[in-house]
């Protein structure tokens, strides 16, 4: 980094000479003084007792750095944003000699603790979390920013000078202490910038959930306590609701049992065949943000929401666009992804568990490979957040196989002949009373709980588990574990070689005709009549011209196999029962209703299943 002389003195020097910047400006800092907090930072502190709501300083707008005075510098340079106050600050600090500003730039770091400027131990200690990607795209942005600043500002200052070192200090800058221009409403001007500079006000130290205000006044910004101060105590900001994940990204440091923490994932669908309608259905129930940010003790209101227009079937958004198309905005669409239905519900789940097992698997190998943390405040506040980020990652997974198990046995209660958990198209009507759903967490909170839930996909010790799970795979859901129910059709199948959907197919058609085979009978009983593939509205052209090769494809598949196993097992494949439009329609039902569910002790394996309950 170039040298400058606006950091030449002492500390001490440097604040004494700010503060008299401030005065000699208009600034009343009569309640408060400026001085070293520790840990190489500074501080605001209060000279005597300050009443709650009473006014402790204030500053002029002539004191505040804008697009305008910016642009007052650098002329019509084409930059806004960061990039415009960050080109300002280096040539305020390198190349104006006399700079207006030179007692404010001398008191800003010459170093932040970002992860931008972390060493390569440092660094280890943010593989695995959000973070590890987010300092990459930070240092590509800043690059980015860098090359226009020096295209803007060529005839001002020298590439020598606007280093991107130079440049990432000063964007360091505005990251970590720029304010919204909103603060300084009464300037009249129109700026390049959102953002702001307020000197003094940026070197108040951040406290979670501390009430403070601000004033914006005709002339300047007036501060206003939250709550009383005693003579000594340091006053505080609060730089709002911010996560540890961008306290350190942004300013350099991490709060201990910090309330806003969370985790962040991105929901990315977009190479999703269904992507624009699905896209257009997470719209009209007002859900634009692939972002979810997930905490210890709750999951983001719309990710559940989310995560079941991502897991729906073709089924599912042809009948949801098709409701959304005849009611518009008279649908709830919101009130309708608080629960689709069982297969879905399952579907959402389980992808839900699989990311968050998978970023916790990741981040547990890294942690694994972790050589001794450094002796550095940085590898002290990294560690402070990569302990937080396993926390919660590992209070989700207990959470979400938790919900798995509560769901499972909820599947496992339902009673086929009065209650049904099937989507509103698949039912007798949009109120059928014998619609049920899955209680909540909180209405789930007073229910005896597993003794323990599995949290991972090796194998459980723990007996109530596994029996949960057996009865929840051969009994609430149709698999291939579930033909043992019905000794004369597994020997007749055995013998048969076909996949895994057709299997399911013939077998469902068997318990439609055979009223011993429960609990479904009664379920694929009601389906019957309530239960409508897209690919049977011939009327419909858009369907015919989606699932015509599928019809075609089906009805290849059933002359393939019948006359002959009628022939071959009379008692298990009557003719009668067993007709092509019956095949056709239990095969659609098989693929619309389709869940994989994770095999216990087999990482990466799942059981295919169809649940009609």
């Amino acid at each position: 980094m170039a040298s400058d002389s606006a950091h030449e003195t002492s500390n001490g020097q440097r604040l004494a000479a700010f503060v008299r910047w401030l005065e000699d400006n208009g600034a009343d800092l009569s309640r408060i003084e400026v001085r070293e907090a520790g840990a190489g930072g500074n501080g605001v502190y209060a000279r005597r007792d300050i009443a709650e709501d009473e006014r402790y300083a204030y500053i002029p707008h002539k004191l505040v750095i804008t697009g305008k005075v910016c642009l007052q510098t650098l002329g019509s340079s084409g930059l806004e944003g960061r990039a415009l106050l960050a080109a300002f600050l280096v040539h305020e600090r390198f190349v104006a000699e006399n700079s207006f500003w030179k007692p404010y730039i001398g008191i800003l770091p010459e170093n932040y603790h970002t992860p931008l400027e972390f060493g390569e131990r440092e660094l280890a200690l943010l593989e695995g979390t959000p973070i590890e990607h987010a300092v990459k795209d930070r240092r590509s942005k800043y690059a980015e920013e860098h090359s226009a600043a020096l295209r803007a500002t060529a005839g001002i200052m020298s590439s020598e000078v606007l280093t991107l070192e130079n440049y990432v200090w000063a964007a360091s800058a505005v990251s970590s202490r720029a304010f919204s221009k909103e603060l300084v409403q009464g300037l009249d001007e129109q700026t390049a910038s959102s953002e702001v500079m307020l000197p003094l006000l940026d070197m108040m130290n951040h406290q979670p959930r501390r009430r403070v205000s601000w004033v914006a006044l005709d002339s300047g910004i007036e501060f206003v306590t939250g709550s009383e101060l005693k003579s000594g105590d340091q006053v505080f900001n609060n730089y709002g609701p911010k996560s540890n994940e961008e306290l350190l990204m942004g300013y350099g440091f991490c709060v201990p049992g910090n309330p806003f923490s969370h985790f962040h994932i991105k929901l990315n669908y977009e190479k999703d065949p269904q992507y624009e309608d699905k896209r257009e259905l997470l719209e009209a129930a007002g859900i634009t943000s692939c972002d979810q940010f997930i905490r210890a003790d709750e999951l983001p209101r719309d990710l559940l929401p989310m995560l079941r227009v991502m897991a729906m079937t073709d089924v599912d958004v042809h009948y949801a666009q098709k409701r959304l198309r005849k009611e518009g905005k008279s649908w709830d669409v919101r009130r309708s992804l608080e629960y689709v239905g069982l297969h879905n519900e399952l579907r959402a789940r389980h992808l839900l568990l699989f990311l968050v097992q998978k970023k916790l698997e990741v981040f547990e190998q890294v942690e694994a490979q972790l050589a001794d943390d450094p002796e550095t405040e940085n590898a002290r506040v990294a560690r402070v957040y990569r302990d937080e980020i396993g926390a919660i990652l590992r209070a989700t997974v207990r959470r979400l196989a938790l919900d798995k198990q509560r769901l499972m046995a909820f599947a496992c209660d339902l009673q086929p002949l009065t209650q049904t958990s099937m989507p509103w198209y698949a039912r007798a009507s949009d109120d059928d009373v014998a619609f049920v759903k899955p209680p909540t967490a909180e209405e789930s909170a007073d229910a005896p709980t597993p003794k323990r839930a599995r949290t991972s996909s090796s194998a459980s010790e723990d007996p109530e588990s596994d029996e949960l799970e057996h009865r929840f795979l051969t009994t609430a859901l149709i698999t291939a574990d579930s033909f043992a129910l019905d000794e004369e059709f597994l020997e007749a199948i055995s013998q048969v070689d076909v996949d895994s959907d057709v299997m399911l197919t013939l077998f469902v058609i068997r318990v439609m005709t055979t009223a011993g085979l429960l609990p479904w009978h009664e379920a694929v009983g009601r389906l019957e009549k309530t239960f409508r593939h897209p690919m049977m509205s011939v009327e419909d052209l858009d369907c015919v011209e989606m699932y015509g090769e599928m019809l075609v494809e089906m009805g290849e598949i059933y002359d393939s196999l019948f006359p002959l196993l009628s022939e071959h097992f009379p008692e298990v494949f009557p003719i009668d029962s067993f007709t092509a439009e019956r095949f056709v329609w239990a095969a659609a039902l098989v693929e619309s209703f389709r869940v994989e569910v994770p095999v216990a002790g087999q990482q990466g394996s799942v059981v295919d299943a169809v649940c009609l309950l």
